[in-house]
């Protein structure tokens, strides 16, 4: 009954924390930054007002260490007080430089976060999952 109860708990573990993976973000097509490390005091983007009047837009390209097929990945924006702003399923998450530009006009501090699910109903209820720092964007 132990080794069943072990074998049990080390699936969960494994399910419910799936190998980190890596990530890009893009500003104005030019990399910012590019790391597979969370870190909420290192992976800090400074932006200003003239990056924001540039066509381009903003891209944050996640990249799954194991990728699989039946989970799905949530990137997300929250503002300094940790309300959710916007989400994205996908492992890419795009936005205009205008709607940045409304979301700095809220908050000048916006974290980016995410986590994959299951897309199981059953299995979605008994995972238990955490939210991963992408990176922080401060405006200046």
């Amino acid at each position: 009954m132990k080794f069943f109860s072990l074998l049990l708990i080390g699936f969960f573990i494994s399910v419910a924390a799936p190998a980190q993976g890596s990530w890009k973000v893009c500003l104005n097509n030019k990399t910012v930054l590019k790391t597979s490390t969370e870190n909420e005091e290192k992976n800090i983007i400074h932006i200003n007002a003239a990056d924001l009047k540039k066509k381009n837009g903003f891209v944050v390209n996640y990249t799954d260490q194991k990728k699989k097929n039946d989970w799905e990945r949530t990137i997300m924006i929250y503002d300094e007080n940790d309300h959710e702003v916007i989400q994205q399923k996908g492992t890419k998450f795009e936005l205009s430089n205008a709607d940045l530009r409304a979301f700095f006009q809220q908050s000048k501090t916006l974290k980016i976060y995410t986590w994959a699910l299951p897309t199981d109903p059953k299995l979605k209820a008994a995972v238990r999952v955490r939210r991963v720092h992408l990176c922080t964007l401060i405006f200046e």
